[in-house]
């Protein structure tokens, strides 16, 4: 939707990660979705953070993006599209156990 578009999002975000994790945050949306560019402006950018969380790039752009950070660079990289996904589910099927009392053995998934 472009970077424009994107941006009230991702406030959105950096005030839920100030919130509920006291964590200050703030977006940088780039008008690129050329995957040598992103990586580019994100490892220039780097000394500045303590961690990046990527979101909304497409598969499989998105794979090579996250391996190489997490190769190139010294702090977090966090993929919101992929590890957010998981953490949520993650985090439902656990609560689904603890309310029906069952163990997570018991279950086929």
């Amino acid at each position: 939707i472009g970077p424009e578009a994107a941006m009230p999002v991702m406030e959105g975000k950096a005030m839920l990660v100030k919130e509920f994790a006291n964590v200050d945050a703030f977006p940088i949306c780039l008008n690129t979705t050329d995957t040598e560019e992103i990586i580019k402006i994100t490892k220039a950018m780097a000394p500045t953070f303590g961690g990046v969380n990527l979101e909304d790039i497409s598969a499989p752009r998105c794979f090579e993006i996250e391996r190489r950070l997490q190769e190139e660079m010294d702090i977090p990289i966090f993929h919101d599209d992929q590890h957010g996904t998981a953490v949520v589910l993650t985090a439902a099927l656990m609560n689904a156990l603890r309310l029906t009392g069952k163990k997570p053995e018991d279950l086929k998934v």
